[in-house]
């Protein structure tokens, strides 16, 4: 959404003064130009409630949107978003909010008009799109383990029900070691959801930032080298995740749409790449695995995948062939409707390694 100029009002000219007739003129000549500054006064002010209206996009998200990010993947400060008013997506702040309290801002980051070929470009290259979108990703039918799954930060949390605002500071409210209510609930279900479709898939419930944020990444790496050397088979890792998203006036973004009249979080894949220096070989074929799981979920109309993420950095996707960093939700996603994501995720991603 783009924010027009607001058209200035036309001031009389010399010729169309206003005149005091009478013998009140002189004495009033002053109260004239009060009047005439009063009326300035007022246009200016129905010209800025305008403009408030017309431009609370632009307010907002500081107009077409940028996203700035913190080195372990997560959106810090603001994003492309396509605002909506159907249902709870984009919904106005219906509730008071305590003054201590953090909004949340609910909308739609699919970026969905945009096409299939956008995608966001933070790394050093320019990768062939339609060529990833060919690439054949498919695996054959195995017993074997195919798909690993786990959490670098274990601890990252969703709330238990919709709401608008945040009572806790972010880090109380968004992050949480019990299991059924941060990314290990949801992770079961995509792992349940792939192994459903004929598709065999370990599930690594580590808390890999117990110790800390700090090392989380490090302690990741040592599971995944782990299972890759007791499962040589697995072919796919994901190691999810959700975000965190601010925007510039300090309000917590909830990532969702509906489908089927429920509301579901937004997915979003990061993959890494050897823009920083550090070697990953494989980053073209993660690529094209995100590209083409970003297709798949937003078929038909669909609004559930985010634009792919591409960086510098590797995340661990150097370790192992078809890695991604899957970002389902946000903190301020609720379990329910992150598991939701997660469900369609393992169907599609069980259509792209069984075709």
């Amino acid at each position: 959404m783009s924010v027009h100029p607001i058209k200035m009002p036309e001031y009389p000219t010399n010729s169309e003064r206003i005149s005091l007739e009478g013998h009140y003129r002189k004495k009033n000549k002053f109260f004239a130009l009060f009047l005439i500054s009063c009326a300035v006064l007022v246009a200016g002010f129905a010209i800025t409630a305008v403009f408030a209206e017309n431009g609370i996009y632009w307010l907002r998200f500081g107009g077409e949107g940028t996203e700035e990010s913190t080195s372990d993947g997560e959106s810090t400060v603001s994003e492309d978003a396509n605002d909506s008013d159907g249902g709870s997506v984009g919904a106005p702040l219906e509730e008071p909010i305590p003054e201590n309290a953090i909004p949340v801002f609910s909308t739609d980051l699919s970026c969905f008009d945009r096409g299939k070929y956008y995608m966001i470009n933070e790394s050093v290259y320019t990768p062939d799109i339609d060529s990833l979108l060919e690439y054949d990703l498919h695996a054959s039918g195995a017993e074997d383990p195919l798909v690993l799954i786990l959490h670098t930060h274990t601890s990252e949390g969703y709330l238990d029900a919709v709401s608008t605002y945040l009572e806790e500071e972010i880090g109380t409210a968004t992050y949480s070691a019990d299991e059924s209510r941060n990314v290990i609930a949801v992770g079961a279900v995509l792992c349940d959801t792939l192994n459903q479709n004929g598709i065999s898939t370990i599930h690594c419930k580590v808390s890999h930032d117990e110790g800390g944020m700090s090392g989380s990444y490090s302690r990741a790496a040592d599971s995944i080298r782990f299972f890759l050397t007791h499962y040589p088979s697995i072919r796919y890792v994901i190691d999810l995740h959700r975000d965190a998203i601010l925007t510039s006036e300090g309000e917590y973004v909830r990532a969702v749409t509906t489908v089927g009249g429920e509301n579901v979080a937004q997915v979003m894949s990061v993959v890494g790449s050897s823009g920083g220096g550090s070697a990953c070989d494989n980053w073209q074929e993660n690529l094209a695995l995100a590209l083409q799981l970003r297709q798949a979920l937003n078929a038909d109309g669909a609004a559930i995948c985010r634009p792919v993420t591409l960086r510098n950095a590797t995340y661990n996707q150097e370790i192992a062939p078809y890695s991604l960093l899957l970002e389902i939700g946000t903190g301020a996603n609720t379990v329910e409707e992150a598991k939701r994501a997660a469900a369609m995720v393992g169907e599609a991603l069980a259509r792209l390694i069984r075709e």
